[in-house]
């Protein structure tokens, strides 16, 4: 009975040759804003020079090592020669001034290095007045949903052009749109690191920190807290579109369609990541094994444009099923620039056991769920995490979403409850380590994919990128501007299966009621000698003698009557006849009967007298 109640399990494994679904698989960029959009907030603005402060007084030395100043990117439209194969795609700039076969189009200039891109036709752009421009003269669209924030600055009207493909808009120049000048740099001298507010300083917490990885890091999450403030819409167009982000892709051989095959997914961390296979009710299967029949994806993460506190450049990548929640600050993969980066798969299937012998659920959904239908524990511990900071602080963890409109992350520069999240989040030791009041099941069935990773150089030195490489200013040699440009702002991944085939690793009761009444009359059996059938031969021997015993004195009775019966007939019998003979013997015949009595004797006895000493001896003789 105690190996009953254990509830052990089984594990059954089962290899399957066949294709296996594909996952879902959520890309984003390293750097999670562009630098440039950001600098038009003021206090961003401030949080850099508060985190360059702090990296340059370190070891206890309060005055500032004078630096390079950090340039401010800055756009302006220019013209350059092109080639156009399509009137609403993007162009490829020509850097030869002597190529002929070539079109006039518009770009962007970065004014302070000379690159462009990305170039587009003459014929979309279009002159507007723009309402948002930021500090390094990039417009929001006016004829695209507004984004008005507390920080930003008064509206202001402003004569931009705009591309309708993309929908960028620049600030029109004063003068008329220059032609691109790759000559055009700009140095910044060595200056005194600015001194920001004494307000920022305090908010952002640097003071006391020693480590440069510590400072960093403590500055990353003051930025999460200052734009996690911000509308959805604004912190969108704060980070990349998917046009910017992914250049080329393509499936089982195929093109993909970017609007059809990618749905954005907005992470506090990394900002704008993009998800491939998103839709649960479409199917994808990959018709052979290997890289060339998986996800290939070439990713700009455009490091001009890279915020100072991102430590490393390249792209993250999370592998996950398609109703799953992507958490790529705690799960995935980095992959860097430069490199083409091969994720090979294998899929698990697992199969739990519900009550009593284990707590899995398909349909468990925790109440006031934050990340909608997507359920996985971890999203369930963040949930109960975030909930606690709600009750105990009145505002939540901006790193994780709100349950309803109503409430509000926990704001950078409000030192109670910048206070009180610090506090709840050493008392519970992090969402990871929460046992109470939290109840999180693991899903009856889940898919687990094992990720293999190698790495090999891209572009190779012969390799044709092709003809939609961005403008550089090397003019001379195009190939391995190029190239160098592919080279430390793109990164080549390739996500696809080592084998057509998977694992099922299935749960099955280790010891079942079946297996409890087997064993139950097999110990029976072997140590009183009992079996099932000898249990039957009992009971039918039982019956008997109750069916007997109850017969038993209708047999006694019968048999009396019997008796009785044969002494009566016994009695019946005439009297023996007496002759006299010659020698004093008498014979006696008993022989003779009635006609409807059977004789009881069929001998004739002889009886014999003598007379000895006055006593008379008879004997019965038989003849």
């Amino acid at each position: 009975m105690s190996d009953y109640f254990e509830y052990r399990t089984i594990i059954e494994m089962q290899l399957k040759f066949e294709p296996a679904p594909f996952p879902a698989a959520t890309v984003c960029n390293l750097n999670a804003f562009k630098a440039s959009e950001l600098q038009q907030y003021e206090e961003i603005a401030q949080g850099f020079q508060v985190w360059e402060r702090a990296m340059n007084t370190i070891d206890n030395n309060v005055k500032a090592i004078p630096v390079r100043k950090k340039r401010h990117v800055s756009y302006q439209p220019v013209y350059v020669r092109c080639v156009c194969n399509l009137p609403d795609d993007q162009c490829v700039p020509q850097r030869n001034p002597l190529e002929t076969n070539t079109s006039v189009c518009m770009c962007f200039e970065d004014a302070t290095t000379g690159d462009i891109w990305p170039c587009y036709p003459t014929s979309v752009w279009e002159e507007k007045i723009c309402y948002h421009c930021s500090k390094a003269n990039t417009c929001d669209d006016p004829d695209r949903p507004p984004n008005i924030t507390s920080l930003l600055t008064e509206p202001k009207a402003t004569e931009c052009l705009c591309q309708s493909v993309s929908h960028y808009c620049v600030t029109r120049p004063e003068a008329e749109v220059k032609w691109w000048n790759p000559n055009n740099y700009t140095v910044f001298p060595v200056t005194e690191a600015p001194t920001p507010s004494p307000e920022i300083e305090n908010a952002f917490g640097l003071a006391d920190l020693r480590d440069r990885g510590a400072i960093t890091t403590k500055t990353k999450e003051n930025l999460i807290f200052i734009i996690a403030a911000m509308p959805r819409e604004t912190r969108r167009q704060l980070s990349y579109t998917l046009d910017e982000f992914v250049l080329r892709c393509s499936f089982n051989s195929e093109d993909c369609d970017l609007k059809r095959d990618f749905q954005i997914h907005m992470d506090p961390e990394f900002g704008n990541c993009y998800t491939f296979n998103f839709n649960d009710s479409v199917e994808l299967k990959n018709s052979r094994a290997g890289p060339m029949y998986g996800l290939r994806l070439l990713l700009n993460v455009n490091q001009s444009d890279y915020m100072p506190t991102t430590e490393a450049a390249g792209i993250r990548l999370v592998v996950h099923e398609q109703d799953q929640e992507p958490f790529p600050d705690t799960f995935g993969y980095s992959a860097p620039t430069g490199f083409v980066s091969s994720f090979g798969l294998k899929t698990k299937v697992l199969h739990r056991l519900n009550e009593p012998y284990g707590h899995c659920s398909d349909t468990f959904r925790p109440e006031g769920y934050i990340y909608a239908e997507h359920y996985s524990p971890e999203g369930c511990y963040r949930n109960c995490f975030q909930h606690m900071i709600l009750a105990a602080c009145g505002c939540g963890d901006p790193r994780f979403p709100l349950p309803t409109d109503k409430q509000k992350p926990c704001d950078a520069r409000n030192h109670k409850e910048r206070a009180c999240l610090t506090n709840m989040t050493t008392i519970l030791g992090g969402f990871h380590h929460l046992t109470q009041d939290c109840r999180c099941v693991q899903p009856c069935t889940e898919n687990v994919f094992e990720t293999a990773y190698s790495a090999a150089a891209w572009p190779a030195i012969n390799f044709n990128i092709g003809a939609d490489c961005p403008a550089v200013v090397d003019i001379h040699n195009d190939s391995k501007a190029c190239a160098e440009y592919y080279r430390l702002n793109t990164a080549y991944i390739e996500i696809y299966y080592e084998q057509l085939n998977f694992e099922t690793l299935k749960e099955t009761a280790g010891y079942t009621l079946v297996n409890l009444f087997s064993d139950f009359g097999g110990n029976i059996g072997l140590w009183i000698g009992f079996s099932v059938i000898t249990v039957f031969e009992v009971i039918e021997v039982m019956c008997e003698l109750i069916v007997y015993a109850g017969k038993q004195p209708q047999r006694l009775i019968r048999r009396k009557r019997n008796k009785n019966k044969k002494l009566k007939e016994v009695t019946d019998l005439p009297p023996p006849i007496i002759r006299q003979k010659d020698d004093e013997s008498y014979e006696m015949d008993v022989s003779e009967k009635s006609d409807s009595q059977a004789p009881l004797f069929r001998r004739s006895p002889t009886v014999k007298r003598s007379h000895t000493n006055d006593t008379i001896e008879t004997t019965l003789i038989d003849t």
